[in-house]
């Protein structure tokens, strides 16, 4: 019985060297294989995470842009005549809003689309009573939508509340 178990165990073996060679044939290329795949799937991760990295930059960027242009325009208050500031410079005001609206959409992507025109209140139900008769709450809002956005997508938005005039 003995040697019957050990024919049987024999038998599963290949006798020679080159036959236990012809059993591993192609396992070496399943390994390169797989190997390739891992290495495939690591470069689409990384061009993902590329990808991502420039759209936050660009959102950076416009986010920059519009708080430099709310802040030029609240500069430009500053050295009005506050007893002009809401003729000329609320919302569909005069000459300072006008020019305001159009460097905001030569400056901002999708900031020329009427709806994402930039909104300038002075004053206004959204903001608190002046705290001297001779200042004036500002709030300033730029809206923009990002290059590739889906349409339908909520513009981006940038706002700022100052008060403006003199003790």
């Amino acid at each position: 019985m003995h040697a019957l178990a050990e024919m049987k165990i024999r038998s599963r073996r290949p006798a020679n060297a080159q036959a236990r060679r012809r059993l591993q044939h192609g396992s070496f290329l399943l390994e390169a294989l797989i190997a390739v795949l891992i290495v495939a799937f690591g470069v689409l991760g990384l061009i993902g995470l590329q990808a991502r990295a420039i759209q936050n930059v660009d959102d950076a960027q416009y986010r920059a842009e519009a708080a430099f242009l709310a802040n030029s325009l609240l500069g430009q208050m500053w050295v009005y005549d506050p007893n002009l500031l809401k003729a000329d410079f609320s919302t569909g005001g005069g000459i300072p809003y006008t020019e305001f609206k159009n460097w905001v959409g030569q400056r901002l992507p999708g900031a020329n689309i009427p709806a994402n025109a930039p909104q300038v209140t002075i004053d206004g139900a959204a903001n608190p009573a002046p705290l001297t008769a001779s200042s004036h709450n500002i709030l300033i809002q730029v809206f923009w939508q990002a290059p590739g956005e889906p349409a339908g997508t909520p513009a981006h938005k940038y706002e700022i509340d100052a008060t403006v005039g003199a003790n």
